[in-house]
């Protein structure tokens, strides 16, 4: 796959990643219900670990800038980040 086309994929699977996390999930006061999972897995299993972290740690960062629903903590980034680069290793 070409530079690209990996570039494009990405960009669309950030925003259904924000999409899924920041507008389609169940909130409460203790709990958050998402499928935010799903964009960051199909990354990892296209795009490879690079790309799959980048877009989770992306999705995080622009989702609590943009749509925050609390205060923003670097932690929830890195961790975030982290879990994308999980995905790929339990894929394998």
């Amino acid at each position: 796959m070409s530079k690209i086309k990996k570039i494009i994929l990405s960009a669309m699977l950030l925003a259904i990643l924000i999409i899924l996390s920041r507008f389609i999930s169940i909130k409460t006061q203790i709990l958050v219900i998402s499928f935010s999972f799903i964009p960051i897995m199909m990354s990892a299993i296209w795009l490879g670990p690079k790309y799959s972290t980048l877009i989770s740690a992306l999705g995080d960062l622009l989702g609590s800038l943009l749509f925050p629903f609390g205060p923003y903590f670097p932690g929830f980034t890195v961790s975030s980040a982290i879990s994308g680069l999980v995905y790929r290793a339990t894929i394998i």
